[in-house]
């Protein structure tokens, strides 16, 4: 049966014909493949125990709760699987597996989530979210639990959907993502700069302006409600850092450098990507193919100087400091992504049957480049914290008394186990029963820890500051029994303490 003419539904794909918009589909697809596979690799490798990750993982198992820090809600939703998997399970493979996925998953989520978003009416606009994930929060991305890297990524569905008109599944879909921007204080700015960019849009959108007028309503008050919320539940922690000497000190040792370099590379590479879809390839032809040649150049760019900055731990040591700086360094993929939603507009009102921007494959090339260069540098960073930890365990084992001081690990220092949470982590490594103690690198958490275990009844320092009992949680995490049995019964250990 042929179909008539009645029964033709035109397509709902505004920007793009249908070759274009299967070339998206399977960059959309091909890189959240990518990503997830990265992540995962990275969760094998026990990248999310890296820093703080390792303490909230047995926090949580000890307490017999998810953790959450303060009024950051985000951890609680994350780990619930894990704490369930908890009651029934002792493998530790498969809870740190299920600790540490919801987050390096994210990426390839974000980008599957802004997909879903644009793919009917603005295909194009992915390339934007796979810069703005895959890029952007890269130099801090190895710090697997951060709260501020996830929002960012959680944002970018969120923001594609204010420049494209939505149905009602993706109304409902993007307000649930929305609730995230609540858990941190970088919500307000995401949220803020979202209902400026739909207010600009509006002003050149005419047949979408009043969506887009609701929609900078609607953002603002979620802003507001994130304001409020900073001031009704204070975050004593973000106080503390909202100086400008920490946000000095987080850009020496977190963003300056290699970091900067490469993520100039990149922000070259996505703007020369733009400007080759804006130019208008009959009068312009030499100057898209330059425009491309840049584009690629510093994909190429930042993907060799991400992967030497990543092969090196001491390089990347400090990078947890990235963080503070993620929101206005991802900024311009928001701006190319407003820019680009902006020039479709325009383009919709010249007289030609088709828009000048057609950059479907070079997008596709320099997306997947992209994809690859995180994969690269996660894996990268991965590899590299594996083999410490192996080295970390071998020499502790060795030692002869159960407190180990941290000169039995200095090659450590400078590298990520410089780091408070080493403490935890090395009971992770151990298993259920601990049998070793790590003491801190600095002298007065050192102190602290050793004044924890001269208490009567003795406690076991989870964190130079984080005492907590020696025998087993309510699931049976940790047994630290042994741990104490050790110090008691080695000369050594009992002058230390």
């Amino acid at each position: 049966m042929q179909p008539t003419a009645a029964t033709v539904r035109p397509s709902p794909i505004l920007d793009s014909d249908a070759s274009d918009c299967a070339i998206y589909r399977r960059l959309a697809y091909g890189v959240a493949a990518i990503l997830a596979a990265a992540g995962v690799y990275a969760c094998w490798c026990d990248t999310p125990m890296i820093w703080d990750g390792a303490y909230q993982f047995c926090f949580t198992l000890i307490s017999d709760h998810p953790y959450s820090y303060l009024t950051r809600f985000h951890s609680y939703i994350l780990w619930i699987p894990m704490w369930l998997l908890s009651q029934v399970t002792s493998n530790l493979t498969v809870l740190k597996m299920a600790y540490g996925l919801p987050f390096t998953l994210a990426p390839a989520a974000a980008v599957l989530f802004s997909w879903w978003v644009v793919r009917r009416r603005a295909p194009h606009l992915i390339v934007w979210a796979i810069f703005g994930v895959a890029a952007g929060p890269l130099p801090g991305q190895i710090f697997i639990i951060n709260d501020s890297i996830f929002q960012q990524h959680m944002f970018w569905p969120v923001f594609m959907g204010l420049l494209v008109p939505l149905t009602r599944k993706q109304v409902i879909g993007l307000a649930l993502l929305a609730v995230f921007q609540f858990s941190h204080q970088i919500g307000l700015l995401l949220l803020a700069g979202g209902a400026g960019a739909a207010g600009l849009l509006a002003l050149i959108d005419r047949r979408n302006r009043a969506e887009l007028f609701i929609k900078v309503l609607v953002c603002a008050a979620l802003a507001a409600v994130a304001l409020g919320k900073i001031f009704a539940f204070p975050d004593s922690y973000a106080r503390q850092e909202f100086t400008w000497e920490r946000a000095k000190t987080a850009w020496l040792y977190g963003v300056a450098g290699w970091s900067l370099r490469g993520l100039v590379c990149m922000w070259t590479a996505a703007a020369a990507l733009l400007l080759y879809g804006l130019l208008d390839p009959k009068r312009h032809e030499r100057s898209r193919r330059a425009a491309l040649i840049v584009s690629f150049g510093g994909a190429l760019c930042g993907l060799l100087i991400w992967s030497y900055w990543a092969h090196d731990e001491r390089l990347w040591s400090d990078a947890f400091n990235y963080r503070r700086w993620v929101v206005p360094l991802t900024a311009p993929f928001y701006v190319m992504a407003l820019v680009d939603a902006a020039a479709r507009v325009i383009q919709r009102r010249l007289p030609t049957s088709r828009p000048n921007i057609d950059a479907a494959r070079p997008r596709m090339l320099i997306g997947y480049g992209v994809a690859c260069t995180f994969a690269v540098v996660l894996t990268l960073q991965s590899v590299r914290w594996s083999r410490l930890t192996r080295h970390l365990l071998r020499d502790v084992e060795r030692y002869p008394s159960a407190v180990v001081p941290w000169s039995a690990v200095n090659w450590a220092t400078g590298t990520p186990l410089q780091h408070w949470g080493t403490t935890s982590y090395l009971f992770v490594l151990e298993g259920r029963e601990a049998r070793r103690l790590l003491l801190d690198f600095n002298p007065v958490a050192r102190r602290a820890q050793l004044d924890t275990l001269r208490r009567q009844p003795p406690r076991i320092p989870l964190s130079p500051f984080t005492p907590v009992s020696a025998w087993p949680g309510p699931t049976g995490w940790f047994n630290f029994r042994p741990l104490l049995d050790d110090i008691s019964s080695s000369p050594s250990s009992a002058g230390a303490r």
